[in-house]
């Protein structure tokens, strides 16, 4: 085999291995919209029945664990009510890498009927191929959208790139 061939023959074998492997990298991470999507849908049942939400949510039954998105739900005094790895964790003294005191900023800025935003520093939350959760070891940027719902801060966020 000639070394054009043979260069040609590499290029478009690693070539469609590293496409490959940045299309699938891609579509494991969640946009800005399915994390609005998501929020929607939480609110939506949320407001409909409570019990039954916090239940899905917390197992991620009706797809609410999609890639690395997934909807969480703070109580008045802070605690996590719904979150894939946190439920019953006392949120109010959380503060991200750089700084900021998420549920705190939430709890005081949430309001019924409309949608915020805060970006803080945090580590990734996955779903692995079971549907477990597991939790990266890297932070990146993440944004978040929340709002009031009832007593509860329910919130959904991505990570952009």
């Amino acid at each position: 085999m000639s070394l054009t061939k043979i260069i040609w023959f590499s290029a478009i074998f690693f070539g469609m291995n590293f496409s490959s492997f940045a299309h699938d990298h891609k579509n494991s991470h969640g946009t800005e919209k399915e994390a609005k999507q998501l929020l929607e849908r939480a609110i939506n049942i949320v407001k409909s029945n409570k019990t039954v939400a916090f239940a899905m949510i917390n197992v991620g039954q009706g797809g609410f664990h999609n890639k690395d998105l997934y909807p969480f739900c703070v109580d008045s005094k802070g605690i996590m009510v719904t979150h894939p790895t946190a439920s019953g964790t006392d949120m109010m003294s959380f503060e991200s890498s750089d700084g900021v005191k998420v549920s705190e900023i939430m709890l005081k800025n949430a309001q019924e009927g409309k949608v915020s935003t805060l970006s803080y520093m945090l580590v990734r939350t996955v779903s692995n191929m079971s549907g477990t959760p597991t939790v990266s070891k890297d932070e990146s940027k993440k944004i978040t959208f929340y709002t009031k719902v009832g007593d509860y801060v329910c919130a959904s966020g991505y990570h952009p790139y």
